[in-house]
């Protein structure tokens, strides 16, 4: 007994050192609606479930202590086989707290889905975001202006994200505001959040939370909220050339287009697979090959502004991939998709609406 309190005790020291000294308590401590939401939702079924872990700890440690062999007054009732009463509670309460967690999940799926756009009466801002070999490119199509590993949008006004990869599927998190969505090439998936306010200075943490190759621990990128006016002027900025004066450790470039793309990508292979290939080369042109080679990043891409974009380059990344499936250019049908998508979207929120009503 004394071993078992001695190792509960030690385990919670370090569950309040590892929270306390540099923990993450970001889900705990949303900025949306959309993270608030969800993160209420996670609490409540912790909450639920301890009605039966909390219960079943405390009864597991009383009846050692009953029945242990020194305590003479124990009932003994070797006889013993039911107890209707026990079997109520031990079946009945588990199956109430099932079908409230069932209920719960039901209502939240439709209430957070990340394709239904935030209720506002501010109209919401698009951004296109491409994964990227291994960095995040954000896309404004309305403002004809490009970032890499940065995102900026006003406070307590919708944010409706398209998303899509350039290489393997990669999974976009910004804990704050909203739950993560995946990033899939030859696929588009939505994600709609708000922030109810300016974010600190260095803005929000983003990042791929699912591993997708050597690199992927340099998959980060931050989420600023910022004032109507401060998003305004920093627009003005990048599409000035100017984007620096707002973030002065920033790239700024002028045009996004197929050449610059394609030249955003990083390496062929990891450091240390190059130099295995090059041990390994059997011929002189195999190991100028190896040796040709561009490794991974080893720090995230630095945060770079362009002033414009070349027209449709997101719907040509998607369409890139589908061209290998159906062995056609469908880059001249990219509007009718994208148009098909937003009726697609609309049919499924009017349809979650009308359900959850």
């Amino acid at each position: 007994m004394r071993q078992t309190i001695l190792a509960v005790l030690s385990l919670s020291a370090m569950a309040a050192l590892l929270t306390g000294c540099g923990g993450d308590m970001v889900l705990l401590n949303s900025k949306g609606p959309v993270a608030e939401g969800q993160s209420n939702l996670m609490m409540t079924a912790i909450y639920l479930m301890l009605l039966v872990v909390i219960p079943s700890a405390i009864m597991a440690l009383w009846f050692g202590w009953k029945y242990r062999a020194s305590n003479k007054d124990a009932d003994y009732k070797p006889t013993w086989a039911h107890s209707t009463a026990i079997e109520i509670v031990v079946w009945g309460i588990p199956v109430i707290i099932i079908g409230i967690l069932a209920w719960l999940t039901w209502w939240g799926s439709h209430k957070y889905d990340p394709y239904r756009p935030v209720e506002s009466d501010k109209a919401p801002l698009t951004v296109q975001v491409i994964a990227e070999q291994f960095k995040w490119i954000f896309i404004y199509p309305e403002q004809n202006i490009a970032t890499v590993n940065e995102i900026r949008f006003p406070e307590k006004t919708p944010v409706t994200l398209r998303l899509t990869s350039n290489f393997t599927m990669n999974s976009f998190f910004i804990p704050a505001l909203s739950g993560q969505i995946y990033a899939m090439a030859g696929m588009q998936t939505h994600l709609n959040f708000l922030a109810d306010e300016t974010s600190p200075a260095e803005g929000y943490r983003g990042f791929s939370s699912n591993y997708s190759g050597y690199g992927f621990s340099q998959m980060r990128f931050r989420a600023h909220s910022v004032t109507d006016a401060q998003f305004a002027e920093w627009v003005a900025a990048v599409k000035a050339g100017k984007g620096t004066s707002v973030n002065p450790n920033a790239v700024q470039k002028a045009v996004l287009d197929q050449a610059e793309f394609a030249a955003l990508r990083d390496g062929n292979r990891s450091k240390h697979q190059i130099e295995v290939m090059v041990v390994n080369a059997q011929t002189p042109e195999e190991k100028a090959a190896a040796e040709a080679m561009k490794s991974y990043p080893t720090k995230p891409h630095p945060v770079t502004y362009y002033s414009s974009v070349e027209p449709k380059l997101f719907e040509s990344v998607i369409n890139r991939y589908m061209s290998n499936y159906h062995g056609a250019d469908h880059s001249a049908t990219a509007g009718h998709e994208a148009a098909a998508s937003g009726a697609h979207a609309d049919v499924e929120h009017a349809t979650a609406a009308s359900v959850e009503e």
